[in-house]
């Protein structure tokens, strides 16, 4: 019984050295999976679909009013300060809220909006009214509820609405 009960507290010793080192996503900086998938030899596509469509099918989920409301407490409508950004491959988004700013920022940008494919993300709806009148406002483009509490937090942004682009944060 003696031999087995040292062999699992070897084992147990032992484990943490045999475990390969972590990467984390500072080591991968730049071009993320490109090293490790070309040192293994796994083929990846890099070819970006040209024509990229919005899912619309995302808009008519069956029921969201279970998601609903949706309150972003780090985001309130107001003013944002243009920035570059260097994001190549993010596919456009936009987030937007149902306040009368908001509105009018869909209204007068839905067709540039629509024309590059950008999904909108609603970080402020009270209810179904609500999500369907910032829709109307924007008609033909995804628009989901969401929190948006993180992404204000990794885009250090505290106001919408605001277009992210691959290049650009802006209003």
């Amino acid at each position: 019984m003696k031999p087995i009960a040292l062999t699992c507290y070897s084992i147990l010793l032992l484990a943490p050295l045999a475990q390969a080192e972590l990467t984390t996503d500072e080591d991968w900086r730049g071009d993320f999976p490109q090293p490790h998938f070309q040192s293994t030899g796994i083929r990846i596509n890099d070819s970006a679909p040209s024509d990229r469509t919005s899912p619309t099918y995302l808009s008519t989920f069956a029921d969201e009013a279970w998601i609903l409301p949706v309150s972003s407490s780090q985001l309130s409508p107001g003013p944002i300060t243009p920035r570059p950004l260097n994001m190549p491959g993010l596919q456009p988004f936009f987030l937007v809220g149902d306040d009368p700013q908001s509105l009018a920022w869909l209204r007068q940008r839905a067709a540039g909006l629509r024309e590059m494919g950008a999904a909108g993300l609603a970080v402020e709806v009270a209810d179904t009214a609500a999500l369907s009148r910032i829709r109307a406002a924007a008609p033909g483009i995804t628009i989901l509820p969401v929190n948006g509490n993180d992404i204000a937090s990794r885009l250090q942004i505290e106001h919408y609405p605001v277009l992210v682009t691959p290049t650009s944060l802006e209003q």
